[in-house]
């Protein structure tokens, strides 16, 4: 049974990675505002047998991923999405191309459901992973996912901060710059998403396309 386990980029960046940041975050302010010091911290850590490290802690790691997901999932979809509307859009290049290749999808591959569905995406996502077509898209959906989980734990940050520091000033600052992290994280998912639809697409005609040469050799 553990032979089948598959693990995809989508779970070492959005579940893993996004886990073992949420925790970084966590130890950071307990030291700076708990009673315990860096030295106890890692003495503690240092303290942990082989198996707890090696077995359950990317265990518990992805599981607080997987917690974090969600809330940075609405959050961005509720909050940021609206608060940084100002922000620059994708690339138009990459959204001419995405129109262009999924009209050809449209007109000349979907059969009967041809303009019954206009948005093949989802059907062009499912054939491409089912056949294992490519990987690209999944890169960029995962470096999306973890780009807008890092979003919401620096805007999460930057308002522990204010809450826990005795100073305004600090706690005002250090909640400035979580928030210009945060639009550099946005914008940054925001770019892998623009790249995803292109890829799948380009995947799903490069399996359907019949290549010909100019002699017709």
């Amino acid at each position: 049974m553990v032979q089948k386990i598959r693990v995809s980029l989508w779970d070492i960046f959005s579940f893993f990675l996004t886990g073992f940041l949420g925790a970084t975050l966590v130890a950071i302010l307990f030291v700076i505002y708990g009673p315990t010091t860096p030295k106890e911290l890692l003495d503690s850590l240092s303290a942990l047998p082989a198996a707890i490290t090696i077995v359950a802690a990317p265990l518990a790691l992805t599981l607080l991923g997987m917690i974090i997901e969600p809330f940075a999932n609405y959050f961005d979809r509720y909050v940021l999405k609206v608060v940084f509307e100002w922000m620059p859009k994708p690339k138009d290049k990459h959204l001419e191309e995405e129109q262009l290749l999924a009209e050809e999808i449209r007109s000349r591959y979907l059969g009967s459901l041809s303009g019954k569905i206009s948005d093949p995406y989802g059907i062009c996502k499912e054939y491409v992973e089912t056949k294992q077509l490519s990987t690209t898209f999944m890169v960029f959906l995962s470096r999306y996912g973890f780009y807008r989980n890092c979003a919401f734990l620096t805007v999460a940050s930057g308002f522990s901060v204010l809450v826990l520091d005795q100073s305004w000033l600090v706690g005002g600052g250090s909640l400035v710059a979580c928030l210009a992290a945060a639009v550099v994280f946005k914008r940054r998912a925001e770019d892998f998403y623009s790249y995803m639809a292109p890829a799948v697409y380009r995947a799903f005609l490069i399996d359907k396309l019949q290549w010909v040469s100019r002699d017709g050799a």
